[in-house]
């Protein structure tokens, strides 16, 4: 089974689909894939593809491949989300690092234009269906992150708490995680 076959079996047939388009020659290119109605319905789920090519590194030195997630209500403009996730991904790339639980990308310029959110904290894919986290048709395994965006103030708080904590707030909260302009949840 390929990457983009474990997408599907876990989110759907692929709609649409982005390239890197400034890849150097034999260098593996990077892909977004958006999946309709997923993971709920008026959203899309947009994957990155071409990642897990490399190998990445752990804080505590294991290497590991990994692909990025990205969910957001369907009126936000998909060419701009796949945008972003090209970027965020060539910089996930260039560094070397793999995200882990908890970490904090940001706060940062706006993901995409015109939107609150300008942070993204990594996370296991909980929101969609058991199994879609880790592909293990790779070696070593595919890690699949989710990367839920973040007021500037929940990026902040997120990095100064960590993870467990944070978390926890968002449960409480049960913000709308994919609209992009929510307003960020109370810290306190």
């Amino acid at each position: 089974m390929t990457i983009i076959e474990h997408f599907e079996k876990f989110l759907g047939p692929v709609q649409q689909g982005w390239r890197e388009t400034n890849a150097q020659e034999n260098d593996p290119r990077l892909m977004v894939v958006r999946f309709s109605n997923t993971p709920f319905e008026a959203a899309s789920t947009y994957a990155t593809i071409g990642l897990s090519d490399h190998l990445l590194e752990l804080a505590d030195g294991r290497q590991v491949r990994q692909e990025l997630l990205f969910a957001a209500h369907d009126n936000y403009a998909s060419d701009a989300i796949a945008s972003f996730l090209l970027s965020f991904s060539e910089f996930v790339r260039s560094k070397s690092w793999a995200l882990a639980r908890g970490d904090v990308v940001g706060p940062s310029a706006a993901l995409i234009p015109g939107v609150a959110v300008n942070s993204v904290y990594a996370c296991p894919p909980v929101i969609f269906p058991e199994g879609l986290g880790l592909y293990s048709g790779s070696s070593p395994s595919t890690i699949i992150a989710w990367l839920v965006p973040l007021t500037g103030d929940e990026g902040s708080a997120a990095k100064r708490i960590g993870g467990d904590s944070f978390e926890e707030m968002l449960e409480r909260s049960n913000p709308d995680l994919l609209d992009l302009n929510r307003p960020g949840i109370i810290l306190g």
